[in-house]
């Protein structure tokens, strides 16, 4: 009876060890959280093992998301404060001309609001989602397509949509939606006749290129340059490219403006690999 209590208390000194020794990285991790509440670290520093490396990974995706978002919403209220101030000051001294008071209304409140409506969809920008699912982007491209079919029926536009059907990324759908709408308008917008789009996933991560065959963009950096003011963008291009920029940037993910071979301009998006994908 001596012998069997003494193996019993060894078992549960045993395991009472391992039990220590296993929960000891979670300990870790708590501590390294406090701290990231507190403003102490950054993020989650330390290397744990595989079972929660996970964990500690997608909390720093989530950190690294809010922080952007909380850029973005700093950025647009700096942006919007900054582009507002032009139309206000051409408002004020309409007051001084009663004759031209009522045009002068009318086109800085349409002006206000495409500066209001593009520093909105910046801050909304969704970003890099690691805990998203995978969107089939086919029928992203596909609904796009049909709805600018019927937008500019009048110039019977023919589209070319390149896409594996089983092509999935991580992205989240308002954000999918925005970026091919704005760069399939824009294409719509200025084509004859024609407009290609191209969707894979490369070594380097998912590529989306629009291409068509109107005259093309003369100073792609206008159209997405950050801080320019929706009112001072290339005439004719609107603020949609801008706004995809923003989204884009906010994956990680870079856009490109060229020249295409069908003449007009040539848009590649391109997403970066992340562990998620």
């Amino acid at each position: 009876m001596e012998l069997a209590g003494r193996c019993r208390l060894g078992l549960l000194l045993a395991q009472t060890v391992l039990l220590s020794w296993g929960l000891a990285p979670l300990r870790r991790v708590a501590r390294e959280i406090r701290r990231v509440e507190t403003g102490d670290q950054s993020h989650v520093r330390g290397v744990y093992p595989v079972e929660i490396a996970g964990l500690t990974d997608n909390l720093n995706a989530l950190i690294v998301q809010e922080r952007a978002r909380q850029s973005r919403y700093k950025d647009a209220l700096g942006d919007l404060a900054h582009s507002l101030k032009t139309p206000l000051a051409v408002l004020r001294s309409a007051l001084l001309r009663p004759e031209c008071l009522a045009q002068s209304v009318e086109e800085q409140v349409s002006r206000m609001d495409g500066i209001v409506q593009h520093q909105l969809l910046r801050a909304a920008a969704s970003g890099a989602a690691k805990l998203s699912s995978r969107l089939r982007i086919a029928p992203v491209l596909q609904r796009v397509q049909d709805s600018l079919s019927k937008v500019y029926r009048d110039k019977q536009l023919q589209f070319a949509i390149n896409c594996p059907a089983g092509l999935t990324w991580r992205l989240d759908e308002g954000d999918a939606f925005e970026i091919a709408g704005n760069v399939l308008d824009n294409a719509a917008k200025w084509a004859n006749s024609r407009i290609r789009v191209t969707a894979c996933v490369e070594p380097k991560g998912f590529l989306l290129v629009v291409e068509d065959d109107g005259p093309g963009i003369d100073d792609p950096h206008a159209v997405l340059k950050r801080g320019v003011r929706a009112d001072e963008r290339v005439p004719g291009q609107g603020i949609g490219l801008a706004v995809v920029a923003d989204i884009v940037a906010a994956y990680g993910g870079a856009i490109d403006i060229e020249r295409s071979e069908l003449g007009g301009a040539r848009v590649s998006l391109r997403f970066p690999v992340t562990p998620a994908n």
